[in-house]
């Protein structure tokens, strides 16, 4: 084959390149959300130039992105800065709709006392009833039910009077995702320890 042409050449390097990108694609897939998300960030912006910000102060892990320094990365979520939080126990696993009503309920003025008192009111109501009689409830997780159903319908019915709409959807659906059996939980704990 003398003077036989090259076009397997651009064939075999079509084919090498594609190989490259398969075994490329898989390994990404097999990584963990800390490594993908710096991959996604590195095509957005190779430079890194919209990452550094315009800030004078360093990030305090001098990390470039957020993944970095902003803790582990499967399964966190981000959440909106707000209103001093108070001391929800497990606040780090708490969602962004839990953390909204906890801000309303413990840090809007008149609204932290009143709840108080709400929670010390079944604290007393869970002493009759049927669990804690039949002995399947303590009289705590009683009263925590019982406030939790009592701050659902609050909040629900403050929120589905201040909207109209498709907006109702939404917030029905974001209020399916609150946990008031712990914002409960909390509450009733507070109210015992101002007593």
């Amino acid at each position: 084959m003398a003077g036989g042409g090259g076009a397997w050449k651009v064939a075999y390097a079509d084919f090498v390149t594609a190989m490259m990108a398969f075994f490329m694609v898989m390994w990404l897939v097999s990584q963990d959300q800390k490594v993908k998300d710096s991959v996604a960030k590195y095509f957005v912006d190779p430079v890194g130039f919209s990452l550094s910000g315009t800030s004078n102060r360093p990030a305090s892990s001098a990390g470039l992105f957020e993944s970095e320094f902003h803790g582990e990365t499967p399964g966190a979520k981000n959440r909106s800065s707000g209103k001093g939080r108070g001391s929800l126990q497990s606040r780090e696993n708490a969602d962004n709709e839990t953390m909204m009503v906890a801000d309303s309920i413990m840090e809007e003025p008149g609204q932290s006392e009143h709840w108080q008192a709400e929670a010390k009111k079944h604290l007393e109501k869970a002493k009759h009833a049927p669990g804690v009689r039949e002995g399947t409830l303590s009289e705590l997780e009683a009263a925590k039910l019982l406030l939790a159903r009592k701050m659902r319908e609050h909040v629900t019915a403050e929120a589905m009077n201040s909207t109209a709409g498709v907006y109702q959807d939404l917030v029905t659906t974001s209020l399916n995702r609150v946990d008031f059996e712990e914002l409960a939980a909390e509450v009733i704990q507070s109210s015992m320890e101002s007593n």
